[in-house]
């Protein structure tokens, strides 16, 4: 008799204990967002009202709003699960509403990439045929990359030059002329252009016309090669003494397939990388091959160094570009790469180097 009714005494404690872990369970989870919410950097915060500002001005009079969100920096997936929901947050107080439903008035790519010094927050805004782009920064502490082996590797981007008109490629000359100063070299689909560096700035000192029988494709690639004094493009050539301007002459060639325009694909961490430079032994790692991001020509780019032998792991950290990368060629002493990108914010064509530097 006493067994029979010992169930019975049992069975309301088994509901009971149910009840509690499951009011735990959700109280924990709960606790846990709202502590990744609190302990979020107060710079965050703030970027983030700033980026939510910013695409409220630019989609309007958009109502709804569908959100993508892409991490090409080193945050976490509770950071970018936390930013993602700030930002929604943010977005929601201005009056606009998260939609599943497509389309949306307003389409969001957040992009989470990073410099050296901060993390930089990419929006771009798709509003019926429109396209906007805004974007802020937040400081960030420098985080040694975890599977980095041996001496670190830094990656430090320099600007050379930018300009309107689109870039091909660009060279520096060194103590090219009496005083000792560089002159830089500037290859654009239509002319080659000439800039001595006098009283703190480039000042152009000669422009050769790029002679053609047919107009320019809008795709023309080309490539400049100091030590042999040649601009090539795929239907023109300029050569000369690039120390002495004015004997460079540029003339309409053929145009065919150059296969000096063409980098082999290579496999890395899951992906094909075509855009990459091989650049000298460094840092006792060996020769390092520089890799740009897997993004279109509409996202900011990156460029992230890894060892040749030892393409799964990086050696160092991403270093952030503005826009997307034109061209990556390896300088001369296969030290530094020269990078052409163009600004998603300014819309100016950049000229910058990439080096490379040991430790920390």
């Amino acid at each position: 008799m006493c067994n029979w009714h010992k169930p019975m005494r049992l069975l309301p404690r088994f509901f009971l204990r149910v009840i509690i872990s499951l009011a735990f369970f959700a109280t924990t989870v709960w606790s846990s967002q709202v502590q990744s919410t609190l302990q979020m950097p107060p710079e965050w915060n703030k970027a983030l009202d700033s980026l939510a500002d910013k695409i409220g001005t630019t989609a309007k009079p958009a109502k709804t709003f569908s959100l993508d969100v892409r991490n090409i920096s080193s945050l976490n997936a509770d950071d970018v699960s936390s930013l993602r929901r700030t930002l929604v947050e943010n977005l929601t107080g201005l009056g606009l509403t998260l939609t599943q439903r497509m389309p949306a008035d307003a389409q969001l790519q957040l992009t989470l990439s990073e410099s050296a010094e901060d993390y930089v927050w990419v929006t771009e805004i798709r509003r019926g045929g429109a396209r906007e782009v805004v974007m802020v920064s937040a400081a960030r502490e420098i985080v040694k990359n975890p599977s980095s082996a041996g001496p670190s590797v830094t990656l430090q981007r320099k600007s050379i030059w930018e300009q309107a008109g689109k870039i091909l490629d660009f060279g520096l000359v060194s103590d090219a002329v009496a005083a000792g100063s560089s002159i830089l070299v500037i290859l654009e689909p239509d002319k080659l252009s000439f800039y001595e560096y006098r009283s703190g700035e480039w000042q152009l000192t000669r422009a050769v016309a790029v002679a053609r029988v047919r107009p320019v494709q809008r795709d023309v690639r080309g490539r400049i090669d100091l030590p042999a004094g040649k601009a090539e493009l795929a239907d023109a050539e300029c050569s000369g003494n690039f120390q002495r301007p004015e004997t460079v002459t540029c003339s309409s060639v053929a145009a065919g397939y150059d296969a000096a325009f063409v980098t082999k694909p290579i496999f890395m961490q899951g992906r094909t990388v075509d855009s990459y430079v091989t650049l000298a032994p460094a840092c006792g790692i060996g020769p390092l091959t520089l890799v740009t991001g897997p993004g279109d020509w509409t996202e900011p780019d990156f460029i992230q160094a890894f060892g040749l032998k030892n393409q799964a792991g990086a050696v160092s950290e991403k270093i952030l570009v503005p826009g997307p990368i034109l061209a990556l060629w390896a300088s001369e002493d296969g030290n530094s790469a020269r990078v052409v990108s163009r600004n998603l914010q300014t819309g100016a064509y950049e000229a910058s180097i990439v080096s490379v530097s040991c430790g920390d």
